[in-house]
């Protein structure tokens, strides 16, 4: 998959992640919306740069994982308001010294995803395996689980926010 076209798929995701941010009032006033796309589409790039299909996971819930995950910990760090002020959130001006300068940790803290929901419990293990292994839908997860595919997606959402990623 190109770049140009992991972005034109995953655009939607982004904006998807990038509203969920935009919503707080604090985000607002430092973020213009656009600039929150353009950092979930830098971490398309780093995903497709970063893929391992040996770790036990599709190419797209990598792309989703860390889309969210680069906009979660983008946005949660404890950096001074002069800094952000001056920083620049442009794929054009993205290279390899200045990609993550405003981004204080660039590497996931799990090696693989097994490694990463280790110390869940095994219902909650189970139905990541079944969401980001097997990429089975939220419905079917439900179906197997006996529960609804939006009880579904508040586990998973939690769980998400559980291991910050």
């Amino acid at each position: 998959m190109t770049q140009e076209q992991a972005i034109a798929q995953f655009d939607s995701a982004v904006y998807k992640y990038a509203h969920q941010w935009y919503r707080y009032p604090s985000i607002r006033q430092d973020f213009d919306l656009e600039d929150l796309a353009q950092i979930g589409r830098i971490y398309i790039l780093k995903a497709l740069e970063e893929y391992d299909p040996d770790a036990g996971m599709t190419l797209s819930t990598y792309i989703i994982t860390r889309i969210r995950w680069g906009l979660n910990t983008s946005l949660r760090s404890h950096m001074p308001r002069a800094k952000r002020e001056t920083l620049h959130f442009s794929i054009d001006d993205m290279n390899e010294k200045q990609s993550d300068r405003w981004h204080p940790t660039t590497e996931p803290e799990h090696d693989s995803f097994d490694d990463m929901i280790e110390g869940l419990s095994p219902a909650r293990r189970w139905i990541m395996e079944m969401r980001f292994v097997d990429d089975l839908t939220l419905a079917q997860i439900g179906e197997k689980v006996h529960r609804s595919h939006e009880w579904v997606r508040q586990i998973i959402n939690n769980t998400l926010d559980t291991l910050e990623v």
